[in-house]
């Protein structure tokens, strides 16, 4: 099963600090970095500008508002549906970021260029980022003795426990695509999956789905009613799909083996997850299931038809598949998480090593990158 990572565990492992100072930006107090000079050129996704630079390409993320590259390790991209707000952790030490125990949070804008560190108290960010369909709310789990599922909003600024009083220690698990609803485990410093809730933030109202568990990755439809969460049971991890207006919960995964990924489609009828090490595509209607790949997806677009596979004999080679063509396209060397897929596969946000990607590749770090696939 797929559970939110503790750090020094997983994909990451221990992040060391970079070097080199801040120069040309500046940090300002709501950890906005802001250029003296900003000579990059940015398309906003949509536009007739940007049609007329689509074609499949690779773009470096992980830059400063200045445009230049970061000087520390930078990785675990979420992205939101139309491309122009990347929110990724970083240790660049131009921001401020290599004296954190951990790793800082931050949001990309692509089309200004603009770089926001999000605040949170001094405490450390960890688990990976969720942004909301319009990229104003990123959801995101921090803190590491006493985990909090945490949403920030980026017109006010906020950055807010999003738990339910009682509740305010655990894992932020899923963020719905109008990012008015999230779903979280609670529980104490020790188990903080143990629960599994829904939380209503318009009206404060908080479900529980399941407790006395151990909880690990969900996907919400747009409207919040659908949730597809993993739960561990005596024989490993299994996948539901709960209806939360009638109460119904179907296990999309029988017989199929140890899951782990699940993306529920924005209008509920799909639900791509991953299980016993191949990717499969479950028809909510009819309640069937079909395998699509021989490989586990690790992430996939907000309408679950895209899902990006970890090919190549090490495992390093992603490429994207259109479920319902068999058509694939690559990515690139690198790692993918949840929700790194913009609407309709346009586009993949990844980490990488590789320093051949782009031009002037030399700070010797992970970087987060975009690849438009058309």
């Amino acid at each position: 099963m797929s559970v939110p990572r503790r750090p020094g565990r997983g994909r990451a492992g221990t992040l060391a600090a970079a070097a080199l100072a801040l120069s040309t930006a500046s940090l300002t107090t709501t950890g906005t970095a802001h250029a003296h000079a900003d000579t990059t050129t940015h398309t906003a996704p949509g536009t007739a500008t940007d049609a007329a630079h689509r074609a499949p390409r690779t773009e470096r993320v992980s830059t400063g508002s200045d445009g230049a590259q970061l000087d520390g390790r930078s990785l675990e991209a979420g992205i939101s549906a139309d491309g122009r707000y990347v929110a990724f952790a970083t240790k660049a030490e131009r921001l401020g970021c290599h004296q954190q125990s951990y790793t800082c949070l931050v949001l990309k804008d692509r089309v200004t260029g603009e770089l926001t560190r999000i605040p949170n108290d001094g405490d450390s960010s960890w688990g990976t980022a969720m942004l909301s369909r319009d990229g104003r709310r990123v959801g995101h789990t921090a803190g590491t003795k006493s985990p909090a599922p945490m949403l920030y909003d980026r017109e006010t600024g906020r950055n807010v426990n999003v738990g339910a009083p009682g509740n305010g220690t655990g894992l932020l698990s899923a963020v719905s695509p109008d990012g008015g609803t999230v779903a979280y485990t609670s529980g104490d410093r020790f188990h903080p999956a143990k629960d599994l809730r829904v939380r209503d933030l318009a009206t404060g109202a908080d479900e529980l789905i399941g407790g006395d568990g151990r909880f690990g990755a969900a996907s919400l439809s747009a409207d919040g009613r659908l949730l597809a969460y993993a739960a561990r049971g005596a024989d490993g991890a299994d996948l539901f799909v709960r209806d939360r207006r009638t109460g119904a919960t179907t296990q999309i995964d029988q017989g199929l083996g140890e899951a782990g990924f699940v993306q529920l489609a924005e209008n509920g009828r799909t639900a791509l997850f991953a299980a016993g090490g191949r990717t499969y595509a479950y028809d909510v209607r009819k309640g069937a299931a079909r395998e699509v790949a021989d490989r586990p997806v690790g992430s996939a677009s907000p309408d679950a038809r895209y899902a990006v596979l970890a090919e190549g004999a090490d495992g390093t080679a992603l490429t994207l598949l259109d479920v319902r063509s068999g058509v694939r396209t690559p990515v690139g060397p690198g790692a993918v998480v949840p929700g790194a897929v913009t609407a309709k596969g346009r586009a993949v946000a990844f980490t990488s090593a590789a320093t051949d990607l782009v031009p002037d590749d030399t700070n010797g770090s992970t970087d987060i990158f975009l690849r438009h696939t058309r």
